[in-house]
């Protein structure tokens, strides 16, 4: 999606729309399905991303997480997961609340307010809609403009380019390397093979020092 090979997208409102730079910080990526199919690109930290990937894709982890804590929680409480939204951003920060709903007494609500990276961790485990904030989808959204391989913008075309770091052009991707890593060596802490994630933190440090290096020339 960034580099434009794959996916390429603009702002959906040009005056509006706002992504900040933060490669090669994770994101997870919305997808509106009120026919727009707009998607809102939500910059996050590396825990709360690998969590959500572990918790697609089924993979166990030794250790209750605290999005597993937090659903037990409510559970015990007698309240259930209804909903979360992502609902406004403040400069460069998006916020997002929880929903829940008392079991056997729908009328009964109540909202936390969480960071989107926790909030969409939680609802994704307790399989409950995402919904985003229309004027924000509408604001901040990226609209699909072409799917193949051209990456250069074209004249006149409205909206600001969304590009990536990651260039999937056949060559080895610095960046996707740095993330798998990463994401190798949280997924060894949450299951307790320290001298695994050692390795990898390792090897995370030098393929960073590398990165630092050759930034100055």
């Amino acid at each position: 999606m960034r580099d434009g090979r794959h996916l390429r997208c603009v702002h959906n409102n040009p005056q509006g729309g706002h992504l900040p730079d933060y490669a090669p910080h994770p994101a997870i990526v919305l997808k509106m399905e009120d026919g727009t199919g707009l998607l809102l690109p939500i910059i996050v930290l590396e825990m709360p991303s690998v969590l959500l990937m572990a918790a697609i894709r089924n993979v166990p982890i030794a250790r209750p997480t605290l999005y597993q804590v937090v659903k037990e929680m409510i559970d015990k409480m007698g309240y259930e997961v209804k909903l979360v939204r992502v609902t406004r951003r403040v400069h460069e920060a998006y916020f997002a609340q929880l929903y829940l709903t008392k079991v056997g007494n729908a009328a009964e609500c109540v909202s936390f307010d969480l960071r989107p990276s926790d909030a969409i961790n939680i609802a994704v485990r307790c399989k409950v809609p995402i919904q985003v904030n229309k004027y924000l989808a509408y604001s901040d959204g990226m609209r699909v403009i072409e799917s193949g391989k051209l990456s250069t913008q074209l004249p006149g075309m409205d909206g600001r380019l969304f590009t990536e770091m990651d260039r999937p052009s056949g060559q080895p991707c610095v960046e996707t390397t740095e993330f798998n890593l990463l994401h190798n060596m949280l997924k060894a802490v949450v299951e307790e093979r320290y001298k695994d994630a050692a390795v990898f933190r390792d090897k995370l440090n030098q393929l960073r020092a590398g990165k630092n290096t050759n930034n100055r020339f």
